[in-house]
């Protein structure tokens, strides 16, 4: 197990080679997530680039929230050049352009409903999974990293726009990605302008996996433990989160949540995704934050008829 400093330090020396394209083996998925939270705005949503090693790439915009009557979504499907980068990535409506790896994205979406031009400044280096002890679960990529950071952005949306800031989530993974063999994940981020915690719990083949990181006063640590409390409403969709984080070096951060913006997604035939934005609190400061919890389909369904019960 690293020691702190040694951990902090990996993390500011993680190589910028890794903020652009990767060359992948056949079956690959590179895909980068930007989480959209403005709940002064009641909208929530994400810009989502992918790429398969084939060539083909999808970008995605949802937004969606109390503010928008029914959800929203864009998507174009189509090959790119190999010779076609992160640094800056078109696709039709959608442009990404890494201008300082690690530290600062340029992300725009000009689509016919959506239109979002916006830029990410890094709060903290990248976690990297490949720096857990464990690695990364090789079925759900090659590597991944998380990161938080500051975002202020036009945004319209069917001719209403706004000038949102506030906070943005950046999740890029590349490798293999078979969503079925998580019977059940917690995907989670909070953040406030001096605290960064990200937990990934992970259900699969009859085991828990735990990645994570809790940034605080410049120093990053694993998460050693993430204990979750949440509710649900009578379709099983989390409506309040709260966790108890605890890092390697024994510190301890406590959220509270409650969600602004809810959202099903189906974009695998095994599970669903159960996607929350979220206002929240961590040890008294206030921020914005994000949990997606994947659920197996048959289980959800079946579940979701008990959960006022028992949930």
């Amino acid at each position: 197990m690293q020691n702190p400093s040694a951990l902090t330090q990996a993390c500011r020396d993680f190589p910028a080679e890794h903020a652009l394209r990767h060359r992948m083996t056949p079956g690959g998925r590179e895909s980068l997530a930007h989480m959209l939270m403005f709940p002064e705005h009641g909208i929530a949503g994400f810009i989502y680039p992918t790429v398969l090693t084939d060539g083909n790439a999808k970008g995605r915009a949802t937004l969606f929230g109390p503010a928008l009557s029914s959800p929203v979504h864009e998507q174009i499907e189509g090959p790119v050049p190999d010779s076609l980068n992160f640094d800056d990535w078109r696709a039709g409506p959608l442009r990404m352009a890494v201008r300082k790896p690690h530290e600062t994205v340029d992300l725009s979406w000009s689509g016919t409903r959506i239109q979002f031009d916006g830029r990410f400044e890094a709060l903290h280096p990248p976690y990297a999974f490949s720096l857990h002890p464990a690695g990364n679960p090789p079925y759900y990529g090659d590597d991944r990293t998380e990161q938080h950071g500051r975002v202020s952005a036009h945004l319209s949306v069917d001719g209403r726009a706004v000038d949102a800031s506030g906070y943005l989530i950046r999740d890029h993974s590349w490798g293999p990605r078979i969503w079925g063999l998580n019977q059940h994940y917690k995907w989670f981020h909070a953040t406030t302008e001096s605290c960064s915690i990200h937990v990934f719990e992970m259900q699969s083949f009859g085991r828990l996996q735990l990645r994570g990181f809790l940034y605080r006063d410049g120093r990053m640590e694993h998460v050693a433990k993430a204990d979750f409390e949440y509710r649900f409403d009578a379709q099983m969709m989390h409506t309040a989160v709260d966790v108890t984080v605890t890092d390697t070096a024994g510190r301890i951060a406590r959220v509270t949540s409650t969600a602004f913006a809810n959202i099903q997604l189906e974009f695998d035939p095994m599970v669903y995704l159960n996607e929350a934005a979220l206002n929240l609190d961590i040890d008294g400061e206030r921020g914005t934050g994000w949990c997606e919890f994947c659920w197996n389909r048959d289980y959800l369904r079946f579940a979701r008829e008990h959960v006022q019960r028992y949930g």
